[in-house]
Parts: structure tokens; C-alpha cells; sequence
């Protein structure tokens, strides 16, 4: 099986492209990034540093001419661009699919530029390019047109032990808004509070509790990663309701703290846990969290 994958020189296009060369398929990555030569030598597979956006149809169509599957893993602003170029010049029996962390868009446009014959599958890998292995990474499937090129791919996956789940975009969507989106919203207002603050963190830390050092090292972790990509989702997402909830909730909690009114508090958090459900499951498995916490600082201490 040939796999094409277009942005093959980023971070989740080379971690596909790494994937899919240990098992056994041939890739070909494709990436205008001044790296792609040296991804493509690393990872022992061809390259072409072709602007699928400037190519002329006939010539995207010899590009393609060989190739199984099409792998889209672009920032988000240009992968409805990318596959309306590329889309049409799929051979029926080839599969178009996409990476991309939102899937509304993107799924309606490979169905909507693509011949009848060519297979569409949507995929969201919830990890990033730092993941070791697929093994018990969660991955949202969303296919439109099946085949025997999507039965591979499903197969591939499942056998390296992704766990795989199915969902439409528009449930995809109004899912990861809320357990993708509002926690790094949440997170990066974190971030630029401790910046307006001035607060200093490396010192603080010598203060915290395994518990809010974690909560701090995830702050640090979508900070440290690529602001161009968490922008993106947050405006790609249909945020503006989810925001307004927040934004209401945190100021009505914080009308509470300044009237001091701790059993209005206590009604929120009530209603809130009531509404969470097995709050001791997850206290079960925050609790082993926060233990490798505890475990790795005394390691670094010996």
C-alpha cells in the first residue's frame, strides 16, 4: 500500500509517516517546509517538496497517479484548500483521509471534491508527535465511504492497538469543544494570568503540592507546544457558547468569593459534582497521577 502524506514533514505528518513505514506500507511525504529532505532521509522514505496549492490539475493528477492513500496532515487554515486541489485528482480505489483536530469542514469537503469511487475517512489521533507508540492512543474514525482501503487502514490501526472510536464531525465537533477546546482555554488563561501577575513560577514551585505542580506542568505543556496549532482549534471550534458558559460560571463563582458567601459556594459545587457523576473514579485516577508526580521528584532527588 503506497500513502501519500501531504505535510509529511511536520510533526504528526512524521509521526504517520514513521508509523506507516514500520508496517510495512510505502510513504511518500510531501511538505514545502525547508526540512523535508532531512525528515524524509531520517525516516528512510521519498519526498517532493511540490506546493500541492500551486500545481496544476493534470500535473496533481500524475502525483497521485500511484498512490493508495492520501494522508492530509496541514495547519488547519489551509486543509479545506489542500484538499480541494488535491480531491479531484484522486483515482476511484484511492482513499483521501485527514488528521485534523476539527472534522465538519473538512469531512463535508473531501465528500464534496472527490469522485464517487474514492474512499473518505476522517481520523482525530487525541495524542501528539511526542507518543511512543498507537498502543492504547485514542483515535476518532469518522467514514464517509468505505472500502477495502479503509478496511487496511482500520485494521492497522486496531492491530497496533489504537483505541478506536467512531463518531459523525458534527458530534466529533460539538465533543471536542467542550473536552478539547475549553480545557486549553482554560489552561492558556491560566498562563497568561500567571504572565499578568508577574508571578514568579520556577520559585512557586518549590511551594506546590504534587497535585497543583501537575496542574502547572500542563499549563507548561500546551504553552511549550505550537501556539499557531491552539489557535487554530480555538477559533475553528464553534467556541462562542461554550466561552460565554465559562465566562459566566467563573464570574458568578467569583461574585460569590467577594461577597463571601460560602454556602452559595457550596451550592455550586454541590450541583456541579452532582451533575459530574463518579467523582471517585476520577479521584481513584488523579490519585495515580499524582503519585508518579511524587515518585519522579524523589527519583530526581536521589
Amino acid at each position: 500500500m503506497r500513502i501519500t502524506i501531504l505535510g509529511g514533514a511536520g510533526g504528526m505528518g512524521g509521526w504517520f509517516a514513521r508509523f506507516f513505514k514500520e508496517n510495512n506500507c510505502d510513504v511518500r511525504i510531501v511538505d514545502i517546509s525547508d526540512n523535508t529532505e532531512a525528515v524524509a532521509k531520517q525516516l528512510c522514505v521519498q519526498f517532493s517538496t511540490a506546493d500541492i496549492l500551486k500545481m496544476e490539475p493534470e500535473a496533481l493528477k500524475e502525483a497521485f497517479v500511484d498512490t493508495d492513500v492520501v494522508l492530509v496532515s496541514v495547519p488547519i487554515a489551509i486543509t479545506g484548500r489542500v484538499i480541494e486541489r488535491v480531491g479531484p485528482a484522486l483515482h476511484e480505489g484511492s482513499l483521501l483521509m485527514d488528521v485534523t483536530s476539527v472534522k465538519k469542514a473538512p469531512v463535508a469537503m473531501m465528500e464534496r471534491c472527490t469522485k464517487e469511487g474514492v474512499e473518505i475517512l476522517g481520523t482525530h489521533p487525541l495524542f501528539g508527535p511526542s507518543a511512543k507508540s498507537l498502543h492504547g492512543m485514542p483515535v476518532i474514525f469518522v467514514p464517509i465511504r468505505k472500502g477495502p482501503l479503509y478496511e487496511k487502514i482500520y485494521g492497522m490501526f486496531e492491530r497496533n492497538g489504537a483505541k478506536i472510536e467512531f463518531l459523525t464531525a458534527e458530534e466529533h465537533d460539538e465533543i471536542m469543544a467542550v473536552i478539547q477546546g475549553l480545557p486549553h482555554f482554560i489552561l492558556f488563561s491560566y498562563g497568561i494570568t500567571l504572565k499578568n501577575l508577574d508571578f514568579d513560577v520556577e520559585r512557586a514551585r518549590r511551594f506546590m503540592g504534587p497535585m497543583y505542580a501537575v496542574v502547572m506542568d500542563f499549563v507548561g505543556r500546551l504553552l511549550h507546544q505550537d501556539p499557531y496549532l491552539y489557535a487554530q482549534i480555538q477559533t475553528n471550534f464553534e467556541m462562542h457558547t461554550i466561552h460565554e458558559s465559562f465566562l459566566a460560571a467563573a464570574t458568578r463563582l467569583s461574585e460569590l468569593v467577594s461577597e463571601g458567601n460560602v454556602d452559595a459556594i457550596m451550592g455550586e459545587l454541590q450541583m456541579a459534582k452532582r451533575h459530574f457523576g463518579d467523582t471517585a473514579s476520577a479521584m481513584r485516577d488523579s490519585d495515580r497521577i499524582i503519585e508518579d508526580k511524587i515518585n519522579l521528584s524523589l527519583k530526581k532527588k536521589v
